[in-house]
């Protein structure tokens, strides 16, 4: 399914449909496959359904970006550092979402053409 971008549409109305999913299912990635955590410990700690964790580790749900944040050191390695945080317990829950920010910023410059400036005629 394409989705339209409604020209009024904020940058983070269009990150939160595109980007942040894909951003959520990596978290839920590493948490189960890098620190062995199980499905339903995963679900405890990011507040999720367990039904939700296994469709992001069967890359069902999530969005088109999880192999990009996966398999770029930059954005795996703020992935991978926000996954130890959640696990230890030292992360304060309202800087999450700023977190998912920085991260979502990162993978929209390496992922989004870069726009074109056209030649002024004079």
């Amino acid at each position: 399914m394409k989705e339209t971008i409604n020209f009024l549409s904020a940058p983070c109305e269009i990150a939160v449909r595109k980007y942040v999913p894909s951003i959520r299912a990596s978290i839920a990635i590493v948490l189960v496959r890098v620190y062995g955590l199980s499905i339903y410990r995963a679900a405890k700690l990011l507040k999720l359904t367990p039904a939700a964790v296994s469709n992001y580790l069967l890359k069902r749900r999530g969005g088109d970006y999880i192999d990009t944040v996966l398999n770029d050191a930059e954005l795996y390695g703020m992935v991978s550092k926000m996954a130890e945080q959640i696990i230890s317990g030292n992360i304060d829950e309202k800087r999450i979402p700023l977190y998912i920010c920085d991260i979502c910023r990162k993978l929209r410059l390496k992922v989004e053409p870069k726009p074109v400036v056209p030649e002024t005629p004079c």
